[in-house]
């Protein structure tokens, strides 16, 4: 356990990365936590002041606006627990059947989409304040509520303070990484076609493939990250170079290409896996054909190769080299449908038709992107 935890304190002293969020996060925690309690005891609020901390922990978060976001919902989420609370101790007091009404209100009405995940407060401090007295007592519940609102701001301050830096470069490491996987695999199944039959690997294949889903998830969630780094951060007011949120945008579209043309890799091997099994329907494909389908494939190994090596999803429009590559990909998916007819009979016309329509249909999802990317530039 010890071992592991150096080696994470070594990677966060290293590099950025989760270890490093991890520790700043503790820090921050760290610093909200006794900044409350501190202002809490200064108040004198002696019997209420472990809210104060306690708030502080519950709403730090990495962002700025995650911070203000979690802190309104559970304020908001407090003070109607100790709202329901009051009405319940001021007047009747606690007794059974009081404690298990305010229990069922508390818990339907912390089902509210408004409160989010803080939706479960409500009733925890609903309990907690009739059970322990404090809702019989108006300074008492006066002074929680108190502490609520300096943990709340003391957590406020300590993100503000250490607002996150803004680094777009992540979320766009994040898509070209995609990409150079998408290459990789491209390749490997270039490399293997031109071997026929004898040179699939369709389990490896379809595993990679699938994986690819899993690809799309961590870069959408890196640029949703990069998006809450940006909100109410108010490094953003500092003078100098700013970074366009709108590039955001930008890299969201390069995903969604991605992904579309990752779909279509996946229908690639999941009809080659079809046709070359035992009681297919239709005949697999022959080694000529996957021989002439090979360069198809490594030609989409090397546009992802380019929007990977030339950064596209940083370019206000597409480079020369991407948009040329495409087109000529396009092209040459042409010229070997028109031979496809000229030499396929019509029993083999059904699978290489799909093959080509998928890898065409890839292509086109490059050329989506690029086009979503000059758009966005022009608007």
């Amino acid at each position: 356990m010890f071992q592991r935890l150096r080696d994470g304190l070594r990677r966060a002293r290293q590099r950025r990365g989760f270890e490093r969020e991890t520790v700043v996060l503790i820090l921050k925690c760290t610093v909200a936590a006794t900044l409350a309690w501190v202002v809490g005891t200064l108040l004198g609020a002696s019997s209420q002041v472990g809210f104060a901390p306690f708030t502080a922990l519950l709403v730090v978060r990495p962002s700025v606006y995650g911070s203000v976001l979690q802190s309104g919902r559970y304020v908001a989420a407090v003070f109607a627990g100790a709202l329901l609370a009051g009405l319940v101790g001021l007047t009747t007091g606690a007794q059974l059947w009081t404690f298990a009404l305010l229990l069922l209100v508390a818990l339907a009405a912390g089902q509210a989409r408004f409160f989010g995940a803080q939706g479960t407060q409500l009733p925890v401090v609903a309990a907690f304040a009739l059970a322990g007295g404090t809702a019989e007592n108006p300074e008492d519940l006066g002074y929680l509520l108190l502490m609520v609102c300096v943990g709340a701001a003391c957590a406020l301050a300590t993100n503000t303070v250490f607002a996150p830096a803004i680094r777009f470069r992540d979320a766009e490491n994040a898509v070209l990484d995609l990409a150079d996987s998408l290459r990789s695999l491209t390749g490997e199944m270039a490399d293997g076609l031109r071997e026929g039959r004898e040179g699939l690997d369709l389990d490896h294949w379809g595993r990679a493939s699938e994986g690819f889903d899993g690809s799309v998830r961590n870069a959408q969630e890196a640029v949703r990250r990069q998006e809450d780094r940006t909100r109410l951060n108010p490094r953003r007011l500092v003078p100098g170079k700013h970074l366009d949120p709108g590039a955001l945008d930008t890299y969201r579209d390069w995903i969604a290409a991605l992904s579309r043309a990752s779909r279509h890799m996946q229908s690639i091997v999941r009809t080659l896996r079809t046709t070359t099994s035992r009681g297919s329907r239709y005949s697999g494909p022959d080694d000529a054909f996957l021989r002439e389908f090979a360069p198809l494939v490594e030609r989409a190994s090397e546009i992802f190769g380019a929007v990977h090596d030339h950064e596209e999803p940083e370019r206000g429009s597409a480079s020369e080299e991407l948009c040329g590559r495409v087109q000529d990909a396009l092209r040459m998916v042409d010229e070997e449908r028109t031979r496809m007819r000229e030499r396929w009979d019509d029993e083999n016309w059904p699978v290489y038709s799909g093959l080509l329509t998928d890898v065409e249909r890839l292509f086109e999802e490059i050329d989506q992107g690029y086009e979503n990317s000059t758009r966005a530039d022009r608007d």
